[in-house]
């Protein structure tokens, strides 16, 4: 599996940082602008419904003072009371001299019928006579309304022969004794209403798909759709915004409309006495959501942009990153492999420089410390060697001075046996036998040297008190041993160790200190081992390179140092020396 590198890790990293950020910069901006825009359309739509409700319900307030001003009239009173005369041609006459008269107030009505008073009912309203448009008319007085200055409003209804929509205005006719003489009635055009409330220019604030219509208590039209022709009683809005205007509600909401189409619809009732209609200003959510979607578009593209703006960057700043902690693991590896003579050039003063300064101390550090390692290690097989043929030259010269002499002389004591006598050859013989039993005794002391059988047997305390009087004896150095604790109770291998390191010391002693007295104190406290060896010598200077280049010390250390103990030497001239050794017992 390929691993991944840290400049990868870095580069997704920073893009998942900065494409997060983009991106919830872009949610937040395009709701937020989403939000505002349906606010401001919303806003638009309302104050066009209100413009609108006001636009109509002036209308209809300025059409029923056109009714009253004509029903209270003295020309209208006096053609309601000559109704039975309209076939005189005195009458038509003065008919339209009326409606010359009164052009300004009909000019909105598509017909005016003035009619007299019948004692007959038909279908629960007053039968009259009478002549509309100068023409004759006799036919229900609609709806009967007898109160002086009242208007009555017909709703919106469907002519059964023609199919037309028709709508009507009407208002009592009192004479001048007060008594009832016939109604007025004005048929007002659905494109009165119209005028007002539809308008298709795109320019009118609504765009291509806004409209504003009136709605009806039987959820029917009440204004012609914008989408359909001759829609007024005809087409069905049964929708929220309609439901919650006839409970009474007035507001806005984003719904569907009567095509099934969704829009941002804003409604309330409308004050026309005697009807229940209901207003609404609505547009296509998908045209005012149309600047939206552009800024949508535009912030993709814009991020698009940025974020391959944002990766150049971020590669770039990341190589600038990761290039010296690659050449730092390079130099590390070869470091790993044994080159040591490397040097990173510092191209910063940042972490990274720091850190390339501290590889490069380090490199030095650790080739300095490798050279001083390969020195000791150097020095501390020369001196295993050394003290090996030491060894050698010791037994060599003791097996030559000492029991080869011995051994010649016996050989010619031997032979000058051939030529004495029996007592003198008996004397000879006397002599032979003493001289055996000191080279026996001397073999012994070799091989006690080599490995002391007293420390197998009897251990190590037994071993260096021993040792001790041997060398006080051949010496005249006065040794003092002592033992604390439990020293015996520790294992053969750091007996050994232990013992070797006090025939070095005392050797040393012997040889280089011009010591009167020597102690040596062996201590096992719990788990530690501790072992003083201290004289009272000349000592020596612990700057002077040249006493820790000797053998005899650089045996010492490398035998505590294999039991994994601490050595400490202290000495000052003519103060003597005093070596401190403190190792596991285990």
């Amino acid at each position: 599996m390929k691993s991944v590198t840290l400049s990868e890790k870095l580069i997704l990293y920073f893009l998942c940082l900065g494409l997060g950020t983009i991106f919830l910069i872009s949610i937040y901006s395009y709701k937020s602008t989403q939000q505002a825009l349906m606010s401001r359309t919303f806003d638009q739509l309302t104050s066009l419904r209100i413009a609108k409700k006001s636009q109509v319900e002036i209308f209809f307030k300025d059409r029923i003072k056109d009714v009253l001003l004509l029903a209270g009239s003295d020309d209208t009173r006096v053609l309601a009371e000559q109704c039975d005369k309209f076939s005189k041609p005195e009458f038509q006459q003065g008919f339209s001299e009326f409606l010359d008269k009164y052009k300004s107030l009909t000019g909105y009505f598509t017909s005016l019928t003035i009619t007299g008073i019948s004692k007959n009912f038909i279908s629960g309203h007053t039968a009259g006579s009478g002549i509309r448009n100068g023409r004759e008319y006799n036919g229900p007085g609609l709806s009967g309304s007898d109160t002086a200055g009242s208007v009555t409003i017909l709703d919106e209804s469907l002519d059964p022969v023609s199919g037309k929509v028709k709508m009507f205005m009407e208002a009592p006719v009192f004479s001048r004794n007060g008594h009832m003489a016939g109604w007025i009635i004005l048929e007002l055009p659905p494109d009165a209403i119209n005028r007002i409330m539809l308008n298709k220019d795109p320019g009118n604030g609504l765009g291509r798909t806004g409209e504003t219509y009136l709605v009806g208590i039987d959820y029917r039209m009440r204004s012609d759709s914008r989408f359909i022709h001759n829609s007024i009683l005809r087409t069905r809005v049964m929708t929220k915004p309609v439901i919650s205007a006839i409970h009474g509600e007035e507001g806005q909401s984003e719904t569907v409309d009567y095509r099934f189409i969704p829009v941002l619809s804003s409604y309330s009732s409308i004050a026309i006495p005697g009807l229940k209609w209901f207003i609404l200003a609505e547009i296509d959510l998908k045209e005012a959501m149309i600047p939206i979607s552009r800024m949508r578009n535009s912030l993709v593209l814009l991020s698009t942009l940025i974020s391959v703006i944002f990766f150049f960057f971020v590669f770039i700043i990341s190589k600038r990153i990761t290039r010296p902690i690659d050449q730092l693991k390079e130099a590390v590896l070869k470091v790993g492999k044994g080159e040591y003579n490397i040097e990173i050039p510092v191209r910063s003063n940042d972490e990274i420089g720091s850190l390339t300064r501290a590889f490069n101390s380090m490199s030095r550090q650790i080739e300095e410390k490798t050279t001083e390692l390969q020195s000791e290690r150097m020095g501390r097989i020369r001196s295993v060697i050394d003290a090996e043929e030491q060894e050698r030259q010791r037994l060599s010269r003791e097996l030559h001075d000492g029991i080869g002499q011995s051994l010649v002389a016996q050989k010619l004591r031997m032979e000058s046996l051939l030529y004495l006598d029996d007592k003198e050859i008996k004397e000879q013989i006397n002599v032979l036998k003493d001289q055996s039993d000191r080279t026996i005794d001397e073999i012994r002391r070799i091989s006690n040297n080599l490995m002391p059988s007293v420390l197998e047997v009897f251990g190590i305390v037994i071993a260096l008190k021993n040792l001790c009087e041997e060398t006080e004896e051949h010496t005249g150095i006065v040794i003092r041993f002592r033992a604390d604790g439990q020293p015996e109770q520790i294992s053969t291998r750091i007996t050994t160790y232990l013992y070797r390191i006090a025939q070095e010391a005392l050797n040393n002693i012997i040889r280089h200190s011009a010591a009167k007295e020597v102690e040596l104190i062996l201590a096992r406290k719990e788990d530690n081992v501790t072992f003083i060896i201290r004289d009272d010598g000349k000592g020596f200077d612990r700057e002077d390179k040249a006493f820790e280049k000797g053998n005899g010390l650089h045996n010492m250390r490398n035998r505590v140092a294999l039991l994994q103990g601490t050595i400490d030497i202290a000495s000052a001239a003519e103060k003597g020396t005093t070596i401190e050794i403190n190792i596991p017992a285990f």
